[in-house]
């Protein structure tokens, strides 16, 4: 139970740190009613994980898909300098009116303009950003052997991914070579394999009060 106690005050803490820094969390605000509904859905997660017969596992696997849903609007909103990251240019939003329109149609058609798509997008970003942060904070606390820099490993290559796959739709010159990207989807894959074998729920069950 103090576990539990000490995981559930650190997605507090990581909560309100994200509301604090507009940077973090100003477009995610911008289309909810309330901070308050952020913080309840998002610690609705943390709850259900910590509740879980296996915390670590559920953990784990809520935080390999919450990055691989990120990266790829990482990559077109980065949010700190991505220059020394292998693969990965921080550019991408100078061809963002193009991948919207090739990649993100189906919002794009609710949304009914660019701009209106990218801030939605953004909001996503940001509201993916703090389950990363929480159960970053959780893979941290309940690591009971080996290490957790397996997260920022984790990160870095499915940016690179990431990055590729806009650009391999736009046809610009890649960052990666082919058998790089291949290395590393390899590793993501297995990473996300053995995160999905270790906690066999429906990915809905992992975003109760989505």
């Amino acid at each position: 139970m103090a576990a539990a106690t000490c995981s559930a005050d650190l997605a507090t803490l990581a909560f309100e740190e994200w509301l604090a820094d507009h940077f973090r969390s100003g477009w995610a605000r911008t289309f909810e009613c309330s901070s308050m509904q952020i913080r309840d859905r998002v610690l609705g997660k943390a709850r259900f994980i910590l509740d879980h017969a296996q915390p670590a596992a559920a953990n784990r696997r809520w935080l390999c898909e919450a990055v691989h849903a990120w990266a790829p609007l990482e990559v077109l909103f980065p949010t700190r300098d991505y220059t020394a990251d292998c693969g990965v240019s921080g550019d991408l939003a100078s061809y963002l009116e193009e991948i919207i329109t090739r990649e993100y149609g189906h919002v794009l058609a609710g949304a009914r303009s660019v701009r209106r798509t990218a801030e939605l997008l953004q909001a996503d970003a940001q509201r993916l950003e703090l389950d990363i942060a929480i159960a970053a904070a959780f893979e941290e606390a309940m690591l009971t052997k080996g290490d957790s820099a397996w997260v920022t490993h984790y990160m870095t290559m499915s940016l690179a991914i990431a990055e590729y796959l806009h650009r391999q739709v736009l046809g610009l010159s890649q960052l990666l070579s082919d058998d790089a990207v291949m290395r590393y989807t390899a590793h993501v894959s297995l990473r996300q394999r053995e995160a999905r074998g270790a906690c066999a729920l429906p990915a809905l069950q992992l975003y109760a009060g989505a």
